[in-house]
């Protein structure tokens, strides 16, 4: 009972908010994509995604599980119906050719391609978009936004269709752990990875040998060094390396270390914010941009709205650590380079370690809405979409999560071809760490307070940047705001 009063007055909150909006719909993609989803605005998290039973559904009819087995109607000709699909993207970043291809098997379905900005105004306004009955088939990026959607009650729940036709979500997309109050309205489909982009000619420039399979941050930091160009006076023409632009970025290596959880202790009962990993992350980071001034400054990412992919694509950086570099890399006309793209996998703590940023973990997730028009339509492209279709992410830097994905295909869908693709990219550092699907990846599986866990991570992240408190501080005063939140959440 307590459960859904909680559920219904975030319901009620939520409806407050998107009346007082006038803004509705959405445009490209804000370039300063925060991957965990901002965590701006203040949302408690209710239920851990792990604390519960979750009904994945079971084995096929003939006892042997198929992927996608439930994807295609018997007769996908006789489904017909428009599908308002809200995601991120353009057409030209992959869209257009995912909907043709689903148009091949379900002709006389129309799909609408809405795109909406993944910052905090673009999902207020499609969160506004669905609570007036605008949005069929949502894809949701970052988690902190997800949560909210389920909190609000925006998605439909999945139950039925996956009783249905006897899906198993640990089997399709590799973690069934995604849920709110024990019931899937999502399927987490999309990945998104992180890694090392290089300038091959200034890493050759400052004679650094072969690229790295595995690699410290020291390291890195050492590759930095050597990798950035100053003039007479002193001053900084190129930096060597950079962090991402995100301000939560100095949460990474916990992820990289244990696997799962940026903000929480290993149970889940408090935050991790003052753990030695986190307050030597922010330290080396702070170190790196300020001190030895070899890091493009986060102060300066988040001063004029600047992406980690855009500042190493205009050379203003030889390296970045970055996760959606293809979507601009792709761009030649905005992005022109004249260098090859190397890779490297994230950087660990200590040689030997389990590197769990080093694989594709699950990022974004799709659903049904709640006012949706013509939902047998919506769900046949839902379905589409959350498996084959989710391949098309990779144009706009994303990856797919679906178990089944054929990745061999993934650099003609990228750059048309190996050849056009070795203009641009080292192809064997390319195939090694951008598309490795079979790596460890980290995953999400407490959700007290994320949100709030979230904002507070950016607040005091910020305040140490700029001076005005201490690492040491301002974790330690962040630890004392997110763990009475995580308390209060878990009662």
């Amino acid at each position: 009972m307590q459960k859904l009063f909680k559920r219904a007055i975030s319901i009620l909150l939520t409806l407050i908010l998107v009346l007082s909006l006038t803004a509705c719909g959405g445009d490209e993609e804000t370039q300063n994509e925060d991957p965990q989803g901002g965590g701006e605005t203040q949302d408690d998290g209710e239920e851990t995604p792990g604390g519960e039973e979750t009904p994945s559904g079971g084995e096929a009819d003939d006892g042997e599980y198929e992927l996608g087995h439930w994807v295609f109607a018997e007769d996908p000709e006789s489904i017909s119906g428009t599908v308002r699909f809200y995601i991120p993207f353009k057409g030209d970043q992959g869209m257009d050719d995912m909907i043709a291809e689903f148009n091949e098997t379900y002709p006389n379905i129309k799909i609408e391609l809405n795109t909406y900005s993944n910052g905090s105004e673009g999902n207020v306004a499609v969160n506004a978009a669905i609570m007036a009955g605008e949005v069929d088939v949502l894809a949701s990026f970052g988690l902190n936004q997800t949560n909210k959607r389920w909190e609000g009650g925006m998605y439909l729940p999945l139950t039925d269709y996956i009783e249905k036709y006897n899906i198993d979500i640990l089997k399709e997309w590799g973690s069934d752990k995604y849920i709110y109050d024990g019931v899937y309205y999502t399927f987490p489909c999309g990945g998104l990875g992180n890694y090392v982009a290089i300038n091959m000619t200034d890493w050759n420039n400052a004679g650094l040998g072969e690229l790295p399979t595995e690699w410290t941050w020291d390291e890195y930091l050492e590759a930095s060094r050597k990798m950035t160009q100053v003039d007479d006076n002193g001053e900084v023409l190129v930096y060597g390396g950079s962090d991402y632009s995100s301000i939560n970025y100095y949460t990474y290596p916990w992820y990289q270390v244990y696997g799962h959880d940026q903000y929480y202790t290993e149970d889940g009962t408090a935050s991790n914010f003052t753990d030695p990993l986190i307050v030597n992350a922010l330290q080396r980071e702070i170190d790196a941009e300020q001190v030895e001034k070899i890091w493009y400054p986060l102060t300066t990412y988040r001063a004029d709205g600047s992406s980690a992919a855009g500042v190493f694509l205009q050379h203003y950086t030889s390296s970045v650590v970055v996760c959606n570099l293809l979507r601009f890399l792709r761009d030649q006309e905005t992005y022109p380079v004249d260098w090859v793209t190397g890779f490297a996998p994230y950087p660990v703590e200590e040689k030997g370690q389990t590197n769990y940023m080093e694989g594709i973990p699950i990022y974004s997730h799709a659903g049904i809405c709640t006012g949706v028009q013509d939902e047998e339509a919506a769900w046949y492209w839902l379905a589409w979409y959350s498996t084959h279709g989710v391949k098309y992410l990779v144009n706009a830097g994303h990856a797919s999560a679906w178990k089944g994905t054929d990745t061999s295909s993934i650099i003609d869908l990228v750059f048309g071809s190996r050849e056009e693709a070795e203009k641009l990219v080292d192809l064997e550092s390319f195939e090694r760490v951008v598309t490795n699907y079979e790596a460890e990846a980290y995953i999400d599986t407490y959700l007290w307070a994320y949100s709030d866990l979230a904002s507070i991570c950016n607040e005091y992240g910020m305040y140490a940047h700029q001076g005005t408190m201490t690492v040491e501080e301002a974790m330690e005063a962040a630890k004392e705001e997110a763990d009475k939140l995580i308390k209060e959440a878990m009662e």
